[in-house]
């Protein structure tokens, strides 16, 4: 019983730690010498706080076992974290194959609630005494399963499958697919599954505004580069058009909008779906994305309107150095970048946020959000990090997730900003490729 535990580290201690981890990582044990961690109940506190990682690597990379920083650096710096995250299992060997392995050490993974327990726990200060951490995270007992596995259809929706497709080897393959969804009346998505195979940069599927007037191919790939590198200009000129319904650059997603809360669909719409897959080695590999849209049983109190701020004119990275790039979104710049016109713009007195996450290329090594108001003598509030730009992570705000609802009103805004290090001897600009840069915030919001 929860209930029984003095704190929120009592219960990672007598739930997860001693159910999963002391087998292994107990006095004496093979393991537990290896990595210099051991879990027993008399230990593991001290054990783990502001302590480096046996694993070398690990801890040159500023990493301890677990920072007590707090927030999304403290959860960024926690090797705990790292060890933990079976959902991330690609990055995690494809990025850091020195760091070990994925603990517990499969097939049986930590839950995606205890992940989420835990990632708590420590954006809270991972304090010793006190409750903390959101115990509702324990009810998700859904475990990650390595093998891809195609989704099944959904009871009340539908399902999109592209692929599978080629991917070249030693190149970079991007490209749209524009398909009709047969909806021939209006429907409410409250629920959006994706599962893709590995290799998969990122996954984004665009809407067109209802009165678009240019025609584009059915059921065609629709490549973004020529044979020869250059651009398909045909499939350049369009992209200022789309509209971002739903992505991701995990190789699963699975988000149910808050209560009362869903994206319209109206009949008749057609979808863009965008895959951009990276292969660097000498062999062919596949590329394949199954999603599904769960339809909501009723009409729902709010429409979710789609969040998409691009930095773009003010990205110029000198080589061999390191770049601070910083924009400033109004409530009203983010209402019209995310194609509100003015009429609606003067009748909306609060944007409500509930999801962000950000996009960027192999230089980046830091995306900030801040929350910003009106008042010139309050610090701007830190409310989305990353510093992984291969997955970054979804962050969901408001009650039942992780992080605190944002509000914004009138005369406050989102600050976005950027630091990148450019390696290479030429400057680089916004562009498509990993190999030049980007800075965009993704994610949803309602309106009263």
């Amino acid at each position: 019983n929860l209930e029984d535990y003095d704190s929120s580290y009592d219960i990672i201690q007598g739930e997860i730690f001693n159910k999963y981890c002391i087998s292994c990582h107990v006095a004496g044990n093979t393991y537990a010498e290896e990595s210099g961690l051991i879990l027993t109940s008399d230990t593991s506190y001290k054990s783990l706080i502001n302590e480096y990682p046996k694993n070398l690597i690990a801890a040159g990379d500023g990493l301890f076992l677990v920072n007590t920083t707090g927030g999304f650096q403290g959860v960024n710096k926690s090797f705990l974290i790292e060890k933990i995250n079976a959902p991330n299992m690609d990055h995690f060997y494809d990025d850091h194959e020195e760091y070990g392995n994925i603990m517990p050490i499969g097939p049986l993974y930590l839950t995606n609630g205890q992940i989420d327990f835990i990632w708590d726990w420590i954006s809270e200060g991972a304090p010793d005494t006190g409750y903390v951490a959101n115990i509702a995270f324990l009810d998700n007992i859904e475990r990650y399963d390595p093998e891809f596995t195609p989704l099944e259809s959904p009871d009340n929706g539908i399902q999109i499958h592209l692929g599978p497709f080629e991917v070249a080897p030693q190149q970079e393959t991007e490209f749209f697919y524009y398909s009709k969804l047969n909806i021939n009346e209006v429907k409410y998505i409250n629920r959006v599954e994706i599962e893709m195979r590995s290799g998969s940069h990122h996954y984004i599927v665009y809407k067109y505004p209802e009165d678009f007037w240019i025609e584009i191919e059915d059921n065609t790939e629709r490549h973004l580069r020529n044979p020869d590198g250059s651009y398909n200009e045909s499939v350049l000129s369009i992209m200022a058009h789309q509209v971002f319904f739903t992505g991701t650059q995990w190789p699963q997603l699975d988000v149910t909008f808050p209560a009362g809360v869903a994206l319209r669909i109206p009949p008749n719409t057609a979808i863009d779906q965008n895959p951009h897959y990276l292969n660097y080695s000498d062999e062919i590999v596949q590329g394949e994305v199954f999603t599904n849209l769960h339809f909501s049983e009723e009409e729902p109190e709010y429409i979710a309107e789609r969040l998409q701020l691009n930095v773009i004119e003010e990205l110029s990275l000198p080589p061999k150095d390191t770049t601070t790039t910083e924009k400033t979104f109004t409530f009203e710049d983010i209402l019209r970048e995310n194609g509100l016109d003015s009429l609606s713009i003067t009748t909306i007195d609060k944007i409500n946020i509930f999801q962000l996450f950000s996009h960027a290329h192999e230089k980046m090594l830091e995306f900030e959000v801040f929350f910003i108001d009106n008042n010139p003598t309050t610090t701007d509030l830190l409310i989305y990090y990353n510093d992984d730009w291969e997955h970054p992570p979804i962050n969901y705000y408001g009650e039942g997730y992780l992080y605190d609802a944002i509000e914004l009103f009138s005369e406050e805004g989102l600050k976005l900003r950027a630091t990148y290090y450019n390696w290479t001897d030429e400057v680089l600009y916004f562009g498509f490729l990993s190999t030049d840069e980007m800075m965009i915030l993704f994610g949803y919001f309602y309106t009263q």
